[in-house]
């Protein structure tokens, strides 16, 4: 594992996440660890989670800035530091000036929450609620047991905010993270199976992000396999690599950084029945625990991981998010 060797201050301090289905409604960039709600009412889904300051008694002072959490919570790459304060690239992949924030050097971990913003939503279940929405309030959970287990942690978006897959790629490289691990809720629904249809998506060329899809497979799919509901899944689920017709990784999470890095699609939020769980607490419980361990595992372990699919499927997905797209977050 790699050495803690800054205090960090994580982004959410004693947050509540409430999911409402109650008409949607915006969480802006202002309104960071505040409220998001989803849509029609019946269910509730609050997670409350308490950051904590983990690592060793370095002072923010003395730590090398490789990132920054500014004042509205937005954690950034630091390009540059001077008298005027830090030149950060921007959630939309922009440089901009930041006056003041807490640094963070070398971290171990960067958790992804897939999506972000009022475009870039992800898929939608049939109970209105949202992926980009679902990816965070699961992100917060992991980083809250990876806090409490002493290992080091940020997240690439810390609110419903855009922010482009260049911009986390670089984030994870700027702070010389160990693993990056993009968590995503699946969608269109395939046919029906008896156990969860977890697709971890790996670099194909690399043996670490293998071992880690194959830890982050086995640990989540034995713990949702608890959950007596109607699964979905591909006939090839599992863990692979995904190509595209050039014959490189199709998804840029994927793609771009130098991290070793995995996508992680959980389940179907597609799927009726599987939307309704994720819609639960115990969900989001049962995943952070899975995902928690996974990460632990690759880190202090020389556990293989299992559920490989040696057949790399071939897909062209749809361009992510530009930054011509891109609404930039307020950043203090």
């Amino acid at each position: 594992m790699r050495s803690l060797s800054v205090v960090l201050l994580v982004v959410l301090s004693a947050c509540t996440l409430t999911f409402e289905l109650a008409p949607e409604t915006t969480v802006g960039a202002e309104d960071i660890a505040t409220t998001s709600a989803l849509s029609e009412a019946t269910t509730t889904l609050v997670l409350t989670t308490t950051s904590t300051t983990t690592g060793p008694t370095t002072t923010v002072e003395e730590a090398e800035a490789r990132a920054l959490v500014t004042p509205t919570g937005v954690v950034v790459s630091v390009l540059e530091e001077s008298a005027e304060g830090f030149l950060v690239r921007t959630p939309c992949d922009n440089e901009a000036v930041v006056s003041t924030g807490t640094r963070i050097g070398t971290v171990s971990v960067v958790i992804d929450p897939g999506h972000g913003g009022e475009i870039d939503t992800g898929a939608v279940g049939p109970n209105g609620l949202t992926e980009r929405d679902l990816n965070l309030v699961v992100s917060q959970a992991v980083e809250a047991k990876l806090i409490v287990r002493g290992i080091s942690v940020i997240l690439t978006r810390t609110a419903n905010y855009a922010t482009t897959l260049g911009t986390r790629a670089a984030l994870a490289d700027a702070v010389g993270a160990d693993l990056l691990l993009s968590v995503h809720h699946n969608a269109p629904t395939p046919g029906p199976s008896d156990r969860p249809g977890t697709e971890i998506f790996i670099q194909h060329d690399s043996a670490d992000s293998r071992r880690l899809g194959g830890l982050v497979w086995r640990y989540v799919v034995r713990e949702l396999s608890q959950f007596d509901i109607q699964w979905s899944a591909a006939p090839d689920a599992g863990v692979l690599s995904v190509l595209s017709t050039r014959g490189e990784d199709a998804y840029g999470i994927n793609r771009n950084p130098e991290t070793v890095s995995v996508l992680a699609e959980i389940g179907y939020i597609s799927n009726r029945s599987e939307a309704e769980l994720f819609a639960t607490n115990v969900y989001v419980e049962a995943a952070a625990e899975a995902l928690a361990d996974a990460v632990e595992a690759y880190l202090t372990t020389d556990d293989p991981g299992s559920g490989f699919v040696e057949e790399p499927r071939v897909f062209n997905p749809q361009p992510g998010l530009g930054s011509a797209a891109c609404v930039e977050a307020v950043l203090e």
